[in-house]
């Protein structure tokens, strides 16, 4: 008994060393400079976001119960047999700071995870000392708005497993060294528009599983050896510029199950036999990759898939059969090919199918809608470009019922589809360029539509309020009349309004001020003034009010608009002195006030800031005087000749309509149209190139001489001062216009000679108009200026040379009397100067002008100038001389 006593109080003794142990290394878990570190980097983060309630930081207390051990904090992760942080997830945590290089979060050394996701370090740059970090497997720093080049110390971390930098400002030359990393699964570095790369060769013994360089600008072409990877499941290369052939190897890549090779520049093929042992893959985006031929059979075998896009590219032929049998399928985008054939009432078999588009193709016969009133999932239809029928009856409710976004335009259609009424759930709803007459049905006002384009038909009648929660309510091009009910102050959401090109009238309702995005109200009889009040945080990007009957002033709290790109309130009857407080509008490219009552001088500038982004300024045809603006030597972004990535003004008012399934990027031609006058004639520009540039000032009273700073506007494309006052010659320096297409001096009362640089530089020029002034001499040669005739030059009767009548005549020298006309003392053959200007009195000569005489190879033409004209003993005088030769 004794002893059975004893081995249980030794056994009990034991236990309660356990237990000591235990709990010792609980409250030890936390190392103090650890502890310390993470407190000091939460210092290091401003109080709005540290001490956010929704910060996980707010947790991390230097005092409390809590305090002593780390590892509870939140986001924190130790390891439990050391108690050193291993794990550091800040993501989502509203953090608004700079990570610096200095900062105590590189002191944990021992960090195997680290995500600093969904946050904003303002622009930092990835400091090079997170390679101290040499235990981190994985590194989420996505969408956390960091900037720069990527540090190339990353690419010696080889502990590395996942890497996430997505969704950044990173730019530079992507470090192609952490391709090779040993143990790298995941590398993700999608989203970063301007960085830079190439993809390596691939060996054998990559471990990748997947790799994501989507929307970036990495180039170059798809080495073969991507086969290599044959672990990889995602593929997304989507929106680069990858060129050359995609290689067939992509076949061995047996594992994939998702593969985007979309939006690239591959080179034109047909040979997609590889698809086929591709059998896992359940997302397939192969729009705009230049594909064409046949849908070929190869896809038959992708029975798992359920996204299928093939949109953008050359593919002819009818739908194949196959596609009946791709049961899984729920996206499926055929838009924008050259198919042909009808559609085929096997979509009908489709059931889980949410989105479709079959757009833009050559199908021939009408498309029955019925086929689709079955396919109960359909969230998004597009048919653009089909000729739609419905052998449905009006009274039938058979519908969509999950339908959210239909796209029906150019379908020739006379009517509104009927079951749309019966769409309980529509979204979106666009039906621009048919033949839709009649009146809007109020049933589109009971939906709870939030985007509605039905613009481009033939409607008519008033104008019908849009349903409460509208986005963007589009019904130009119609013949709309009345006017715009006070009541749609009462749609809030309202940000895109589009009524341009009806027969509308009366005010403009000023609450349309407090909340638009863009104003489209072009072409109508509306009269009163332009909404007055702007809120301070207004969010206006565009207003087209032109061509109306508006008067009053240009409002000045239009000054609150700080995102205002694009101004357009010509053709109005607008009478006030220029509103030099546009200026100050730091986003502003294109002003476009002319055809109003503008009266007085523009002045000086206030600030060499003033107008940073200006490119377009229409002010013609007012009444507008004084001397030409000085600040035109301040509008930076006419000095530098761009040629843009994107072929049209970037507005950033193309807007993505967003619902439950999808998101769709809609691409509305008419945020980026105005009217200018190029090349003499007035015309529409429905999308202007991203880089146009041009001044007109024409028609107004300009005087003064033409500005030599004018010189400086290096991208400048039309230039038309024409129908002036303006005085004095035309500067050499408008030679340095090197992009300029369109010149025209027109109707001023300029004087002197037509400077020899615009022939032999301006070699875009394709309109040149400088009739009806007072110029006089030689019409100078050049390429572009043998294209221009008689009416360029009418009114200027001092011209002579091709293209006019008149002849410059012989060239000629006076007789010397010292000379003995020996051939050294003729003028050279093929001498081309317009005149010399001497300076006589001392000896000395003071200037002269030539065309392409070269005085290296005719010193005694300078011998023979000063000796007949530099003699210092006769009474100083001045004397000009002009020579002209044939």
């Amino acid at each position: 008994m004794a002893a059975s006593h004893s081995f249980k109080l030794l056994f009990f003794l034991f236990l309660l060393h356990s237990l000591h142990i235990i709990t010792v290394t609980t409250t030890m878990l936390c190392h103090d400079h650890e502890r310390s570190a993470l407190l000091h980097f939460k210092q290091s983060l401003p109080a709005s976001s540290s001490s956010s309630a929704y910060s996980k930081t707010a947790s991390w207390k230097a005092s409390g119960n809590s305090s002593r051990d780390c590892c509870s904090w939140d986001g924190i992760e130790c390891d439990e047999a050391t108690g050193y942080v291993i794990g550091l997830d800040l993501s989502s945590s509203l953090t608004n700071a700079t990570l610096h290089s200095n900062s105590t979060l590189f002191s944990l050394v021992h960090l195997q995870n680290l995500n600093l996701a969904e946050n904003n370090f303002m622009n930092s740059l990835i400091p090079p000392e997170i390679s101290l970090l040499s235990s981190l497997s994985f590194i989420n720093l996505s969408n956390s708005l960091f900037s720069g080049q990527i540090p190339q110390e990353l690419s010696g971390m080889s502990k590395l497993a996942s890497l996430d930098l997505s969704n950044n400002y990173l730019y530079g030359d992507f470090p192609i060294a952490i391709f090779n990393l040993p143990g790298l699964l995941v590398l993700n570095v999608s989203g970063n528009q301007n960085l830079r790369g190439y993809l390596p060769e691939f060996n054998k013994t990559s471990l990748f599983r997947e790799l994501n360089i989507a929307f970036t600008e990495f180039s170059g072409t798809i080495p073969f050896s991507i086969g290599n990877l044959n672990s990889l499941t995602k593929l997304q290369l989507i929106k680069c510029h990858f060129s050359g052939s995609i290689p067939a190897s992509i076949g061995n890549m047996t594992e994939l199950n998702f593969l985007s090779l979309a939006y690239n520049m591959f080179n034109k093929s047909d040979d997609l036999s590889w698809v086929q042992k591709l059998t896992k893959l359940t997302v397939l985006d192969l729009a705009k990759t230049n594909l064409y031929g046949d849908l070929q059979p190869s896809f038959a075998n992708l029975t798992q898939l359920t996204i299928l896009s093939l949109g953008n590219n050359s593919f002819v032929g009818e739908i194949p059969l196959w596609l009946r049998n791709m049961t899984q399928l729920m996206y499926l985008d055929l838009g924008y090919n050259e198919l042909t054939g009808q559609i085929p009432r096997s979509f009908s078999q489709l059931k889980n199918l949410e989105f479709l588009s079959l757009s833009q193709n050559n199908f021939t016969g009408t498309v029955e809608a019925d086929i689709f009133l079955s396919s109960r999932n359909l969230a998004f239809l597009d048919l653009s470009g089909c000729q739609i029928t419905s052998n449905s009856p009006h009274h039938s409710n058979f519908s969509l019922p999950k339908l959210e976004l239909l796209v029906l335009c150019f379908c020739n259609l006379t009517e509104f589809p009927y079951f749309l009424q019966f769409a309980s759930n529509l979204r979106a709803l666009f039906l621009e360029k048919n033949n839709i007459h009649g009146n809007i049905p109020h049933w589109i006002c009971n939906k709870s539509l939030r985007y509605i384009d039905i613009g481009n038909n033939m409607l008519q009648g008033n104008l019908p309020n849009p349903p409460p929660k509208t986005y963007s309510y589009v019904v130009g091009n119609n013949r709309i009349t009345g006017e715009i009910s006070p009541m749609i102050c009462g749609v809030k959401s309202l940000k895109v309004l589009d009524l341009s090109s009806n027969n509308m009238g009366g005010p403009i309702p000023h609450c349309l001020a407090d909340s638009l995005e863009a104003f489209f109200l072009q072409n109508n009889n509306f009269s009163g003034t332009i909404p007055q009040t702007y809120p301070k945080e207004c969010d206006l990007k565009l207003m087209d009010m032109s061509q109306n009957q508006l008067t009053g002033e240009v409002p000045k709290s239009l000054s609150n608009c700080k995102m205002l790109q694009i101004l357009d309130l010509s053709k109005n009857q607008l009478k006030q002195s220029f509103p030099t407080w546009l200026g100050t509008l730091p986003r502003l490219q294109v002003l476009l006030l002319h055809f109003n009552m503008l009266h007085g001088e523009i002045g000086s500038p206030r600030s060499p800031l003033e107008f940073p982004l200006l490119r377009i300024i229409n002010l013609s045809h007012n009444a507008l005087t004084g001397a030409l603006p000085v600040n035109i030597q301040f509008w930076n972004v006419m000095k530098v000749v761009r040629t843009g990535t994107r072929p049209y003004m970037d507005t950033d008012l193309y807007f993505t309509v967003i619902l439950d399934h999808f998101h769709f990027t809609y691409d509305y031609h008419r945020y980026s149209s105005m009217t200018v006058t190029n090349k003499g004639a007035e015309r529409e520009y429905n999308k202007i190139s991203n880089i146009f540039t041009a001044i007109d000032l024409s028609s107004n009273k300009f005087t003064g001489q033409v500005p030599e700073s004018l010189g400086s506007l290096k991208a400048l494309q039309l230039l038309d001062l024409s129908n002036n006052d303006l005085t004095g010659s035309i500067p050499p320096s408008l030679g340095n216009l090197t992009q300029l297409e369109s010149l025209d001096l027109s109707r001023n009362k300029l004087s002197g000679v037509i400077p020899q640089q615009l022939a032999a530089q301006l070699n875009f020029l394709s309109f040149f108009n400088v009739s009806h002034n007072h110029l006089t001499g030689r019409i100078p040669q050049g390429t572009q200026f043998s294209t221009f005739d008689n009416n360029s030059y009418i009114g200027n009767s001092g011209l002579c040379g091709f293209p006019v009548s008149k002849n410059c005549g012989a060239l000629q020298s006076p007789p010397d009397d010292n000379e003995d006309g020996s051939e050294e003392d003729k003028f050279p053959s093929g001498f081309d100067w317009l005149f010399i200007l001497l300076g006589l009195g001392s000896g000395l000569v003071v200037g002269f002008v030539v065309g392409d005489i070269s005085m290296d190879r005719h010193p005694w033409l300078i011998r023979r100038i000063v000796r007949k004209f530099g003699r210092t003993q006769k009474k100083p005088r001045m004397r000009r001389r002009q020579i002209i030769r044939a």
